[in-house]
């Protein structure tokens, strides 16, 4: 069965009292990504069960896995990393 986009989650379960993340995902990346630490770490992550329209289910010990919250650029460093980029880009064209 075919699935739309808007239908392949990624799924991160837990409970306080268990020391294990289940992850459920479509993300091919994500899941690339945990198969090659449980390959590296089988005992600290594992495939659970996989299904045949794509999905992957992982196991990993709470510590291995955090979430990383950026806040958004300032309007400052936008404007100066856009200088930047079009001055690299003016030198580059002069050497071409």
């Amino acid at each position: 069965m075919r699935r739309l986009k808007c239908e392949k989650e990624t799924i991160i379960l837990t409970n306080e009292d268990d020391g294990f993340y289940d992850v459920y995902t479509f993300n091919q990346s994500l899941q690339k990504r945990l198969r090659e630490f449980a390959g590296k770490y089988p005992d600290d992550c594992w495939l659970k069960g996989s299904s045949e329209d794509g999905s992957e289910t992982y196991m990993i010990k709470k510590g291995r896995l955090s979430l990383n919250l950026r806040p958004p650029y300032s309007k400052d460093r936008i404007h100066k990393a856009t200088e930047r980029i079009i001055e690299e880009q003016k030198e580059q064209s002069k050497d071409s």
